[in-house]
């Protein structure tokens, strides 16, 4: 379970602080399981950084004129996975920007290192059982096609959970925080990690 460390008891005021004080060296890039809110709360946690925000997976639907269904349909998984490490490398080593990676994108080694050594990587932690919920009825997400109950769902989590909990950063949704909450959260998480200065450490929140 991700615990808190650190409080910030005047957001607004350690926002504007942490703004003048702190601009993006490195690349934010947001890691976990489909349905955790990497997207939205990236884009609130670009909008506080004042800072690019990008989604990976758009990106790769760009890059191939295809949606992610299409992609797993006509070419498989194995051609997405090479399409989305060459976008990923472009992006990390472009301008500083916050970045939602796929689901999937930090289980690759390959990505995963490329990640871990040259960005700043958070997990959005969620429950499984509440991502389910959220996810079960959704026909655009490839895995899910493997997934026929929450079952099946909870033995993908879990077998991601070790590669997601290597990352600098885990902001846990334990208490079904709204997307506003979890941007507060893990914009005062991440300011907080960076005010202190943890070089290496993993930081759970």
């Amino acid at each position: 379970m991700c615990s808190s460390k650190f409080k910030c008891y005047n957001s607004k005021y350690c926002e504007k602080k942490f703004k003048m004080k702190h601009k993006l060296n490195k690349t934010i890039v947001l890691v976990g399981m489909m349905g955790s809110g990497k997207t939205v709360i990236g884009r609130g946690l670009a909008k506080k950084l004042n800072a690019k925000f990008v989604d990976l997976d758009q990106e790769i639907v760009k890059a191939a004129n295809l949606e992610i269904t299409e992609i797993f349909a006509n070419f498989g998984e194995e051609f997405f996975r090479e399409k989305e490490s060459k976008i990923l490398e472009r992006l990390i080593f472009g301008p500083q920007i916050v970045l939602a990676s796929g689901g999937g994108a930090f289980i690759s080694k390959i990505n995963q290192n490329l990640i871990l050594d040259n960005t700043f990587s958070i997990w959005l932690k969620s429950d499984p059982k509440i991502l389910w919920g959220r996810l079960k009825n959704k026909k655009n997400r490839p895995l899910l096609n493997d997934c026929g109950n929450l079952s099946d769902f909870k033995k993908i989590y879990k077998l991601r959970e070790k590669s997601y909990s290597r990352a600098n950063l885990c902001v846990s949704n334990e208490h079904v925080l709204s997307i506003d909450e979890m941007i507060e959260k893990t914009f005062t998480c991440y300011s907080n990690f960076v005010t202190v200065n943890l070089k290496g450490k993993a930081y759970n929140a």
